[in-house]
C-alpha cells in the first residue's frame, strides 16, 4: 500500500544531508546516513495538501487556525492519550528555537542546566549560547542498555543556580523510551529542587517498543516540545510547538516567542501538519513497521559479518546507535575510516557529547536496498 523501497535523487534540492558534502564525497558517492530526516517520500494527503497550498498562489503570514490546533489536540489524544487545550498550544518554527526560548525564557544567564548525555548536539549549543551552564549528567550504560543516573541527577539538581532541566524522551541517540516510574522520579527529584522540566519530544511518535508518556501527564508544570517534522517527514516546512499547562510557565514562554520574532508559522507546514494528523496515520504507522523491518537487518548483518560491534536495541527513533569500541580506533581515526574506507558519513559518537565516543549514530529510515548497500560497505 505504500512505497518506502523507491530510492529518491535528493542532490540539487539543498538537503542538509546530502547538500553538505564536500566535492571529494561527492565525486566519490560517499553515501550520508546522518542528518535524522527520512529518505521516504511523504504521505499523499501531505503532498497533495502542499500542491493544493502552493496553487492557491498567495503564501502570506500565517498563524495558526482553529483546524490546525485542534488536529493537534485530536493527535495527542489518540495517540498519547493527552488531553490539551487549544490555548496551552504555542507555535514556533522548529524544536532548536523552541528549546532556546525555554532556556531564556525560564532561566537567567550564567544558570546550570541539566541534560543526560549522550545526547542531540543542539542541547550543549542552545545551553552555551544563551550564556547559561551546562551541567551534564551522563546516562549509566551497562553495555546493554541506558539508565537516568538519578543519584548524579539530585546532587546537581540541589545546587541554587541549578534551575532548568532538559530530557530527550525517547532519548535521540540512544533510543530509549522512558518508563512512567523512570518519569515520576525524574519528576521528584527536580519538583522538590525547583528545577523546571523542559522535555523534547519531537521523537514521541516513532515508537518502536513499548509506549511512550508525555511529560505532562506526569506533570503540569512543565513545556513539552513537538513537532510533525520526524514523524511525517516534513522538517523542511518550518512547524514544531509547546504544551504549556501551567498559566506562568505558559505566560513567560509566549513573552519570549514575541522577543524572539517566532510569532508567525510556516504557511506550507500549517497545511501540511494538518494534513498529516488528520489523515496519515496509517502511513506512520506503515513507516514504522519498516523501520523495525531495517532494525531487524541491521541486526542479523552485525551478528553475521561484525560480530564485534555492538548494536544498543532501541526501543524509540529511526536511529541505529552502535558501539564501534572494541575496532580499538580512536575516535578521529574511525571517522576516517567510515569515511574514507566505507564511504559513509554516518553521526560520530563524539559530537554527542564525551559519552558518545568510540559510537556511530545511523539513520534507518532509508530504502532497505540502501541500507544493505551501506552494510555491505
Amino acid at each position: 500500500m505504500y512505497d518506502f523501497d523507491t530510492v529518491i535523487n535528493r542532490e540539487g534540492f539543498g538537503s542538509c544531508k546530502w547538500e553538505r558534502r564536500n566535492d571529494y564525497e561527492k565525486s566519490h558517492g560517499i553515501m550520508p546516513m546522518s542528518i535524522a530526516d527520512m529518505e521516504f517520500s511523504v504521505a499523499a494527503c501531505v503532498k497533495e495538501a502542499v500542491i493544493a497550498a502552493a496553487e492557491h498562489g498567495i503564501y502570506g503570514y500565517t498563524d495558526p487556525t482553529p483546524r490546525f490546533l485542534d488536529a493537534i489536540r485530536g493527535w495527542m489524544k489518540k495517540r498519547h492519550s493527552l488531553d490539551i487545550s487549544r490555548d496551552e498550544i504555542i507555535t514556533l518554527s522548529g524544536v532548536v528555537p523552541a528549546l532556546r526560548v525555554a532556556i531564556r525564557a525560564l532561566t537567567s544567564p550564567g544558570d546550570g542546566v541539566i541534560i543526560n548525555s549522550p545526547i542531540y548536539p543542539p542541547f550543549f549549543d542552545s545551553i552555551t549560547l544563551t550564556g547559561r551552564r551546562v551541567e551534564d549528567c551522563p546516562l549509566l550504560f551497562d553495555g546493554e542498555k541506558y539508565e537516568i543516573d538519578f543519584e548524579a541527577v539530585a546532587a546537581v539538581a540541589a545546587k541554587p543556580d541549578v534551575t532548568l532541566m532538559i530530557i530527550c524522551s525517547p532519548h535521540n541517540p540512544v533510543g530509549r523510551v522512558w518508563t512512567v516510574d523512570e518519569l515520576r522520579k525524574l519528576e521528584d527529584i527536580c519538583s522538590v529542587n525547583g528545577v523546571t522540566v523542559v522535555s523534547d519530544e519531537i521523537h514521541a511518535d516513532l515508537v518502536l517498543k513499548g509506549r511512550h508518556t508525555p511529560y505532562l501527564n506526569i506533570s503540569s508544570d512543565c513545556v513539552l516540545l513537538a513537532a510533525p517534522s520526524k514523524t511525517f517527514n516534513i522538517p523542511g516546512l518550518n512547524t514544531a510547538f509547546c504544551l504549556v499547562r501551567n498559566p506562568a510557565l505558559r505566560e513567560r514562554m509566549a513573552k519570549q516567542v514575541k522577543i524572539d520574532g517566532f510569532e508567525n508559522m510556516s504557511y506550507f507546514g500549517h497545511v501540511a501538519a494538518i494534513a498529516a494528523y488528520e489523515g496519515a496515520a496509517d502511513w506512520l504507522d506503515a513507516a514504522l513497521d519498516y523501520i523495525r523491518g531495517n532494525f531487524e537487518t541491521l541486526a542479523a548483518f552485525i551478528k553475521d559479518k561484525m560480530p564485534m560491534l555492538k548494536l544498543i536495541d532501541a526501543e524509540g527513533t529511526y536511529l541505529a546507535w552502535i558501539d564501534f569500541r572494541p575496532l580499538g580506533y580512536n575516535e578521529r581515526d574511525l571517522e576516517t575510516f567510515t569515511r574514507e574506507k566505507a564511504h559513509l558519513i554516518l553521526d560520530e559518537g563524539y559530537i554527542f557529547g564525551k559519552a558518545g565516543s568510540g559510537f556511530e549514530r545511523i539513520n534507518l529510515a532509508v530504502p532497505r536496498q540502501e541500507l544493505v548497500k551501506a552494510l555491505d560497505r
